[in-house]
């Protein structure tokens, strides 16, 4: 059982997040604040670094905290929350058979650090860390903090990349440019400034990706789920269109083969149209135009099995996923 980030097993994106953080500071400071003017390299530094420090504290932060259910770490110090125990509290519990004790109802379990989370939103790889509701605040943090780190420095990027081609149109060497030249005495303005694009180019990938995360939790907090819950509706979602699809499938093929039967080629061609995309409207299956009360055979279809059939299902499907605490990693 893990119980942070920093615990083994790592993995490569883990590794990743702090040999990339480290690399985006250096290349700041040693490629684009030289390139900048006195007034404006000390307080863009300043920034760029502040947030950049922040980051790397909050990601700290969220990735030593442990997010376990609180019952699930009582028994790894040797205490148990018992069946008795819980008469008592009157707290509503379940029963989880991989950390072989009663969790929080909001625990899942993630197969990943081997232990339950309490308030489970998602296992973090890039942290190598669950995020739940003892570090969620910190993890979103440091994705706002990502965000202004990222956008800083691109910003700061792209100003020193406009200022160094200002000058070309007219042949003259800009200010931005000469001090490229001059950068550490090695006259090679094109490796500087390359560099610079390089970087930029990486930022903006980077901001755009961190942004569209930030916005989707965004969009959660404001619906008050998790990330676990919204996958898990999602995949309810899904499945429940996929049968509504199978039994529209279904219903077309059986009233196309009582068409045939009836010789009705204005009822087929409906059928066959209907069934195009961009044709729902004039669909005779969707719309109910057609008489549903009778299979081809003559029998009476029991819709109400089927319906029991797809709820039972439903809560099935969403009751053991809760049970068993199958995690979503991402």
């Amino acid at each position: 059982m893990r119980h942070n980030g920093l615990e083994k097993p790592y993995n490569w994106m883990q590794v990743s997040t702090w040999i990339i953080l480290p690399t985006l500071l250096l290349q700041f400071f040693f490629f684009a604040s030289p390139l900048l003017p006195l007034a404006a390299s000390i307080p863009c530094s300043i920034v760029v670094f502040f947030f950049g420090a922040l980051t790397a504290y909050k990601a700290i932060k969220t990735t030593i905290t442990d997010p376990a259910d609180s019952h699930s770490q009582k028994k790894t110090q040797g205490a148990n929350f018992t069946d008795e125990e819980k008469a008592e509290s009157g707290e509503e519990v379940k029963y989880c058979f991989a950390c072989e004790t009663n969790v929080n109802t909001n625990a899942v379990h993630c197969r990943t650090c081997r232990r339950c989370i309490e308030g489970y939103d998602h296992h973090c790889p890039w942290l190598n860390n669950c995020i739940g509701g003892e570090n969620y605040q910190l993890f979103f943090e440091t994705l706002v903090s990502l965000s202004l780190f990222l956008f800083s420095q691109s910003a700061v990027l792209i100003g020193i990349i406009a200022a160094f081609y200002a000058g070309w149109d007219d042949g003259q060497t800009s200010s931005t440019e000469q001090r490229a030249i001059d950068w550490f005495g090695a006259n090679q303005p094109n490796v500087v400034i390359g560099f610079n694009l390089g970087f930029w180019a990486f930022d903006t990938i980077a901001e755009a990706l961190i942004l569209q995360l930030l916005f989707f939790h965004l969009s959660l907090r404001k619906k008050g789920m998790t990330t676990y819950q919204f996958i898990v509706k999602d995949n309810e979602k899904k499945r429940m269109e996929s049968r509504k699809q199978m039994d529209t499938k279904r219903r077309r093929a059986d009233h196309m083969k009582r068409e045939i039967e009836e010789g009705n080629i204005f009822g087929r061609m409906a059928l066959t149209v209907g069934g195009w995309k961009g044709c729902g409207c004039i669909d005779p299956i969707t719309n109910g135009s057609v008489d549903d009360t009778s299979s081809p055979d003559g029998s009476m279809p029991d819709a109400s099995i089927n319906r029991d059939v797809i709820g039972s299902s439903s809560l099935d499907s969403w009751n053991y996923m809760l049970l068993q605490g199958s995690a979503v990693h991402g």
